[in-house]
């Protein structure tokens, strides 16, 4: 670790800050939009994974406890589609959870 280089990024005019460009695309509706809609499909996929994985389920296991697929539980945990309320009810129960709700 003693090795690590530090650079200086506004050395570098080609180079964009992440934090700025973010910011600057969060000015458009749209963008905030959908980057929020991702944001929660990142956590319910994350969360979903952990408690799994806390349980010692496979994607199968709980598949079969929710009534869907492995490969639905596949593609909720890789955050790669929306999952309804009703299948998120089902593999939450699945995991001997509870969904809480909080409108902000």
């Amino acid at each position: 670790m003693k090795n690590i280089k530090k650079y200086n990024l506004d050395s570098h005019p080609n180079l964009i800050n992440a934090d700025k460009y973010l910011q600057k695309q969060m000015t458009n509706l749209e963008f905030k939009q959908r980057y929020e809609e991702e944001g929660l499909k990142i956590q319910i996929a994350q969360t979903i994974y952990k408690q799994r994985k806390t349980l010692k389920l496979s994607q199968a296991k709980l598949a079969q406890k929710a009534r869907t697929t492995q490969r639905m539980i596949s593609q909720i945990e890789r955050a790669d589609m929306s999952v309804g309320v009703d299948l998120l009810q089902r593999i939450v129960h699945a995991l001997g959870a509870k969904i809480s709700l909080k409108i902000i």
